[in-house]
């Protein structure tokens, strides 16, 4: 429970009778189960900062323990890094430095650039020194100093690492959860209660102000959006049941596409979200379920199935309770599942129907210009969907639960580079220096074409003591 319930928890037992008391406990028991308290953004657009938290655990379910990666050929699996979010292993740019400096030491610090798109793009660097900091010459540095406006920059080609997913039948199963029987309200509820139908439409859940973040083709996501058509947006954008081929340049935003079909839930079926503990051992997730949803232009044709996303962020490391790993180390496996997704299909009732309506299950990035198909049947109106490509694949079985994993596909290229730099620090104790690398590139996502890392190094003395402890850790 998050310590401001608590608090409240505490004043209640001083004040209310014993019954009310044990009917409030009861309910916090049950998953603190809160009501959405959506907020209206435009037609069929919503907006909400109360996410359900249910930790399954309590209802007799056991976490599953995520396995380590296998190799994918042709790709590596990508694993922990850094950047301007810690929480980001695919962060553009990272700097790095000491933490701990006396005046008048030399102080080293590395710059590093990745590129993990899908093209070659031109990048420029820019590291302005801050007074405290004297520039040491270095001739064999790739980096130009200007004594004249303290800058140090750098310009040229990152190869792409095209970071990008692979979708694979995992070998363990996700359960399908129901979780109107946890007390989750259907999003629906809302729309019909405004006199709105609940067909093509979004709710935005911020992830941020409940201590979350997802990662998704290496960005960093405070909210994310959910749709009736079986998506998850990692913006706010919405996007209708004529399901496309993926990627597609037309689609805009970052998009995960459980079951890309078009829903209609004013009637029949449902429709729920929350964030579950227990369900994937150490982490938390994201979980949105369609339960018998229905087809908009065939009511008899249903499905359940659900999309739960690996959350960052400290909050994520609550269901680890019997953990026996470090903070450290759990903030190291947190960022070594960033990205990370799963599909869970539960029932769809007439596979061939579906076949013949169209849908989509897959995930693309925020330009179209990444992603991956890994089931497909085009929709039955081309003119509207405008897409030529063959059905691909057929739709997942129930129990299936498919496993969405980010790797870098040219691990082998030149995407990255790193630029190091020496600096004497003039700074006097206690002073905090202050220092920040800034690249632009020619990526045409807004998110990666200006990026920042900045650094912070604290002035001291240094202290030894005359002896050696047993649990001392080298630096």
């Amino acid at each position: 429970m998050k310590k401001q319930r608590l608090f409240w928890f505490i004043c209640l037992l001083l004040v209310l009778p014993l019954p009310v008391l044990l009917f409030l406990l009861l309910d916090v028991a049950q998953g603190e189960v809160i009501s959405p308290d959506m907020v209206f953004t435009g037609p069929g657009q919503r907006y909400t900062e109360n996410i359900p938290v249910i930790d399954i655990r309590t209802f007799g379910y056991q976490p599953v323990v995520l396995t380590a990666a296998g190799d994918t050929a042709g790709a590596a699996v990508v694993g922990q890094g850094g950047g301007s979010d810690p929480s980001n292993p695919y962060a553009v740019i990272r700097k790095t430095g000491p933490t701990f400096v006396a005046p008048g030491a030399t102080a080293h610090y590395e710059v590093t650039l990745s590129n993990y798109e899908s093209m070659t793009h031109t990048y420029q660097l820019t590291d302005t020194l801050p007074l405290p900091l004297t520039y040491i010459q270095d001739a064999s540095s790739d980096l130009t100093f200007n004594p004249a406006t303290r800058t140090l920059t750098w310009q040229g080609e990152l190869s792409p690492g095209h970071l990008d997913y692979v979708i694979e039948e995992n070998s363990f199963v996700l359960p399908y959860l129901d979780l109107a029987g946890f007390g989750a309200v259907n999003l629906c509820d809302d729309f019909i209660a405004s006199g709105e139908d609940c067909n093509d439409v979004t709710v935005t859940f911020n992830l941020g102000i409940n201590g979350y973040t997802a990662n998704l083709y290496g960005q960093v996501l405070s909210q994310l959006t959910v749709s009736t058509n079986g998506l998850v947006l990692g913006n706010n954008t919405a996007v209708d049941g004529r399901n496309q081929w993926l990627p597609d340049p037309d689609t805009s935003g970052l998009l995960l596409a459980g079951l890309w079909r078009d829903v209609d839930l004013t009637t029949s079926g449902r429709w729920h979200v929350a964030i579950i503990s227990g369900l994937v051992a150490g982490y938390d997730v994201f979980y949105v379920q369609w339960h018998d949803a229905s087809h908009a232009n065939n009511p008899d044709l249903t499905a359940r199935h659900a999309i739960a996303i690996l959350l960052n962020g400290s909050a994520s490391t609550s269901s680890a309770q019997a953990s026996t790993c470090s903070a450290q180390a759990s903030t190291s496996s947190a960022q070594a599942v960033a990205g990370h997704a799963f599909f869970i299909y539960d029932n769809i009732s007439d596979p061939a129907q579906l076949v013949m309506q169209g849908y989509t299950i897959g995930v693309t990035d925020k330009t179209g210009a990444r992603g991956l198909t890994y089931a497909y049947a085009p929709c039955p109106w081309p003119a509207d969907c405008d897409d030529t490509h063959p059905p691909q694949g057929y739709p997942p079985l129930a129990g299936t639960t498919l496993y969405l994993q980010p790797v870098l596909l040219g691990a082998g290229r030149d995407y990255h580079r790193t630029f190091s730099y020496r600096a004497i620090v003039n700074g006097q104790v206690p002073e905090t220096i202050t220092n920040t690398a800034v690249a632009t590139s020619s990526s045409a996502d807004p998110a990666l074409a200006s990026v920042w890392s900045t650094h912070y190094l604290y002035v001291r003395r240094q202290t030894y003591l005359p002896f050696v402890s047993a649990f001392e850790v080298a630096p």
